[in-house]
């Protein structure tokens, strides 16, 4: 038997950014992806800043990134006018007709030169503090309709009154009986619940496909660099150790799955598209996989926009598609305006789905739907052109369906595969 190429472990490393590398760095390192730093944007309007920090409660302290963002211009100043001033002695050593003169102009453009190096050496510490792990932590700009403190539901399907059209005995719990656990990260589907896993990715993909979305197909796998753009937790995913990797490796590779927003991204990083392509509507089925947790079959949904306005009404527009499908399904749900504190940092706005649990009397989440505006676009480089300004997309992603979580409560409401008759004829259309 072969040996595998690479093993799966938990992700216990702790190294420097790979999104953005230092020039000490990039000697060593491969720069994969350069991210565009719109500090005009982010630091011009600092009551904004701190107002969105407060209402996210974001821990970020924002009197030392501002301390950090002066030290970074004075030293980029500094580097400036350094490099100016070698650039008239140059212009004076050629205009002197005195070779004593020439002479001394040349030893003061040496004494230059050596500290401007001096100088950029020091400003790759002060440029790692501040960009690194600080400026590109700073959270997305909150979208209006984002509720400052508590979620806001705006729509509500009522638990449809349903006759019972199972046989099976009131003292057995089908979840148990057909999702069988060994472990946290093994399960094995049974019964309708493996039926249910394969069909309702599918019919899901196809409802969004009649909607006009194009199907993709995402690799399970992704780099660091990423993960950093899209601000996840690298101790969520599994870490793959590749063959002759080196110890000081920073663009690492993890297993995300293809029905995941990660996967997703690393097709659209520094990817030029014609404005005439966007509106885009996207959506894969795939696993998603996470780490010390069971897989799921996830169908997740990707869309870009020229404009916010018109990346939020694609937004709205999505929202539509899901209710689409979860109203085919016999059970209660509600549709969430999520509150600024549960937002992910690269989130301006999100919708969730919950869906009515009704052994426990609550609501449990089973999809989302978020609006990135251009946050991810200058994270990643994904651009568009008017003319010759360069443009960055607005984005919306989210996931439509996770099977394993929606199972569950189908199961536990006491829904079986009779019940979801568009299933059931899902594979003869």
């Amino acid at each position: 038997m072969g040996q595998l190429p690479f093993v799966l472990r938990g992700n216990r490393r702790c190294l420097s950014s790979a999104l953005y590398l230092t020039g000490d760095k990039a000697r060593e390192q491969f720069a994969v992806l350069v991210p565009y730093l719109d500090f005009n944007h982010k630091l011009g309007n600092l009551e904004r800043l701190k107002q969105n920090i407060r209402l996210r409660k974001y821990p970020l302290d924002c009197d030392n990134l501002i301390q950090q963002w002066e030290l970074y211009r004075d030293v980029e100043r500094r580097k400036k006018e350094i490099e100016q001033y070698r650039v008239d002695l140059q212009k004076r050593i050629q205009q002197s007709s005195s070779k004593e003169e020439q002479q001394q102009l040349k030893s003061r453009a040496v004494l230059a030169r050596d500290d401007l190096k001096m100088l950029k050496e020091q400003s790759y510490k002060v440029a790692d503090a501040f960009i690194a792990n600080s400026f590109l932590s700073i959270p997305n700009d909150l979208h209006e309709r984002t509720p400052e403190e508590e979620a806001k539901c705006i729509y509500e399907k009522p638990v449809p009154p349903r006759a019972a059209t199972s046989n099976r005995p009131s003292n057995v719990d089908p979840v148990q009986e057909q999702l069988e656990e060994f472990g946290p990260a093994c399960l094995y589907m049974t019964g309708d619940a493996a039926w249910m896993d394969l069909r309702l990715p599918m019919y899901c993909s196809e409802l969004f496909r009649r909607n006009k979305c194009i199907l993709f197909c995402n690799p399970d796998f992704v780099r660091s660099f990423l993960v950093e753009a899209a601000m996840v937790s690298k101790e969520s995913l599994f870490l793959v150790q590749e063959e002759d990797e080196p110890v000081d490796k920073v663009n690492l590779l993890h297993l995300c799955g293809g029905g995941s927003l990660l996967s997703f991204l690393g097709y659209f990083t520094k990817l030029s598209v014609f404005p005439s392509a966007l509106p885009l509507r996207l959506v894969a089925s795939g696993k998603r996989y996470h780490f010390e947790s069971a897989q799921s079959n996830e169908v997740q949904v990707f869309g870009a926009h020229t404009t916010a306005q018109g990346a939020v009404e694609l937004f709205d527009e999505m929202v539509q598609m899901y209710q689409q499908f979860y109203d085919q399904l016999p059970v209660g749900y509600r549709i969430v305006q999520v509150a600024a504190p549960d937002l992910r940092p690269t989130e301006s706005m999100r919708v969730d789905i919950e869906v009515f649990d009704g052994r426990n009397q609550r609501h449990v989440k089973v999809a989302e739907l978020g609006y990135y505006t251009d946050f991810l676009s200058k994270r990643i480089a994904f651009i568009y052109h008017e003319g010759k300004v360069q443009r960055f997309p607005h984005i919306i992603a989210g996931t439509a369906m996770s099977s394993l979580e929606l199972i569950k409560l189908l199961l536990g409401n006491g829904i079986t595969m009779q019940d979801l008759p568009m299933l059931n004829t899902f594979e003869n259309e």
